[in-house]
């Protein structure tokens, strides 16, 4: 069985991953805590994670000063264990906005790249669809951009690569093309470095559930107890199976309905941008967000531009309704010392509403836009429905409220 160690990750993980039937110890590099404890030697190690999260209690932080409560283990016997066929894989998370305290937490680590400050959103997945980096397929269950927690923050500069047989694989690279994730080939092991991701937890046991398998092909029997399958191991071996096809099932779902989503919010934006008062409606509401002390005029040319569209007010409810929100924003709109329907002249001043008026204003809006772009969607208009403050109301809005 391969042995599996745990280097600063958190409790609850080693506590599930020896229910699952790991072999696996745990210990801290000393970074995080102040106190560097192994459990055993690197050497006798087959796969390692590196998850570290926090700075010691009283903030110091240093490659030379911590407490060794294990002198015996060395973590320098890591680069030879690599060669000799151990994985290696570390979360490079964001520990500090200090650049010598982000080194000192990974300078420890051979072969490790040079890590830079970044903060991107838009992340890139290898597909490994194409020769050389098909040769890397088995990482495929880590690189999933929706797992990963964004920004991602920092990004590594690994050396070149050699050409054959390539020694460095991207996993993640953002829009420029900088490296955020990597797997690097060392003798007869590797690297990984990956970016944090929402739980480095479930990572950590995708990875010795999917990735592992393949890497040291461990579901190979070949002792007289491996070959005999238990009934208990039978039946939980098929439940497994079971959920693994309704998982893959479910991916699929999910990417089909992303694909769906996509297409239907372009097809909305053109059918709102093809509309002449649609288009008004959203320029106004822009100009509403940039000029706070003429907010009300240009809400209330909004509720205009509507009712002009649809024939009057008394129609523009019947069709749109919000007929409590419509009347509200007319009544703020006409208080003679908010007279906010015509245009304020150069050097005008008008005398501001309350922050609580001024949101209710900008919520009231949004019911009755959100009532008028209904009516450009005749299929969907009755399921999306009227909205005002006699009925109920969604999450759906033109923009923040404030």
């Amino acid at each position: 069985m391969l042995r599996v160690l745990l280097l600063d990750c958190s409790a609850a993980l080693q506590s599930r991953l020896k229910d699952q039937g790991f072999r696996v110890e745990a210990g801290t590099v000393g970074f995080c805590t102040g106190v560097r404890q192994l459990p055993s030697q690197i050497y006798e190690q087959d796969v390692i994670f590196y998850n570290p999260e926090s700075v010691p209690k009283d903030g110091t932080v240093s490659k030379d000063i911590f407490k060794d409560l294990t002198p015996q283990y060395d973590v320098a016997h890591l680069e030879g264990r690599v060669r000799d066929g151990a994985t290696f894989v570390a979360f490079i998370n964001p520990i500090s906005p200090a650049s010598m305290l982000q080194r000192i937490f990974y300078g420890w680590i051979p072969y490790m790249p040079a890590l830079e400050p970044t903060s991107d959103k838009v992340i890139v997945g290898n597909p490994f669809n194409s020769f050389p980096d098909s040769d890397a397929r088995v990482l495929a269950p880590l690189v999933a951009q929706a797992n990963l927690s964004l920004p991602v923050l920092l990004k590594l500069k690994p050396g070149k690569p050699q050409d054959y047989p390539r020694d460095t694989f991207n996993l993640f690279w953002n829009a420029r093309g900088d490296c955020l994730g990597v797997q690097i080939l060392r003798g007869h092991g590797s690297l990984i470095f990956l970016p944090k991701y929402k739980s480095n937890d479930d990572v950590i046991e995708t990875f010795l559930h999917r990735v592992v398998p393949r890497i040291y092909r461990t579901n190979a029997k070949s002792g007289l107890t491996d070959i005999f399958s238990s009934p208990a191991e039978e039946l939980a071996n098929a439940r497994l199976q079971k959920l693994e096809l309704i998982e893959q099932k479910l991916k699929e779902n999910q990417q089909e309905a992303r694909v769906q989503l996509a297409d239907a919010t372009r097809e909305k934006t053109n059918i709102i941008r093809a509309d002449a008062t649609a288009k008004q409606i959203l320029t106004y509401y822009d100009l509403a967000k940039r000029q706070d002390d003429a907010a009300l005029f240009y809400l209330y040319k909004i509720v205009e531009a509507v009712e002009n569209k649809l024939g009057g007010e008394a129609e523009a409810i019947k069709l749109v309704g919000g007929k409590t929100e419509w009347k509200r924003i007319k009544r703020l709109a006409n208080e003679s010392y908010r007279d906010a329907r015509h245009a304020p002249k150069p050097g005008d001043v008008i005398k501001e509403w309350s922050n609580t008026e001024i949101k209710q204003a900008f919520e009231d809006v949004q019911i009755i836009v959100r009532g008028y772009f209904a009516t450009l969607f005749p299929s969907t208009t009755d399921a999306v429905g009227r909205e005002s403050s006699e009925g109920k109301q969604d999450d759906r809005t033109v923009g923040p409220a404030n």
